[in-house]
């Protein structure tokens, strides 16, 4: 199991792989990715099938996320897929291997811009989210028990919810 800092480092990699599909950083992004996949083998030929594999996926990648009707949808499918490659990858690296490839992976993360989130995370039934949320007479809460009145509540006079606890009356 990977520490949260490298499952970090995955996720923000596949992200960053993802935005830099059809742009001007594709084409460098690719070709690090795709050398990078050589670390941890054995033999020059493992390295080049390695290398020669990733690349075919980043071009698949590429050639499915320039044709998708939905654009947001195939970001996030694949962002998963890079995010499940990335993690397999960094676990199955020697120690020192690992580091190495955390090295370039960081590097290549401050060249294109793109960094890890700093641990968003949401436990069983929870909600997470990595940047600011706009709410505007609606309830946020990680827990809420008993009765929530939005709007209508004509003991209060506004359009604030009731507080938690019994009705008023």
């Amino acid at each position: 199991m990977l520490p949260e800092e490298l499952s970090a480092l995955a996720a923000a990699t596949a992200t960053g792989i993802v935005q830099a599909a059809g742009t001007d950083l594709w084409s460098a992004v690719r070709e690090r990715v795709a050398r990078l996949w050589r670390r941890g083998r054995s033999g020059a030929e493992q390295e080049d099938r390695a290398e020669r594999a990733t690349r075919e996926r980043l071009e698949e990648t590429g050639r499915e996320l320039a044709a998708a009707e939905d654009r947001a949808a195939a970001d996030g499918h694949w962002q998963d897929r890079w995010r499940t490659r990335l993690q397999d990858f960094l676990e199955d690296l020697p120690v020192e291997e690992q580091e190495a490839a955390v090295r370039e992976l960081q590097a290549m993360l401050a060249e294109t811009g793109a960094q890890p989130s700093p641990g968003v995370r949401a436990d069983h039934g929870g909600v997470a989210a990595g940047g600011n949320i706009h709410n505007e007479r609606g309830v946020i809460a990680g827990s809420i028990e008993g009765d929530v009145t939005i709007g209508g509540n004509e003991h209060a006079g506004t359009d604030r919810p009731t507080p938690p606890g019994p009705a008023p009356r």
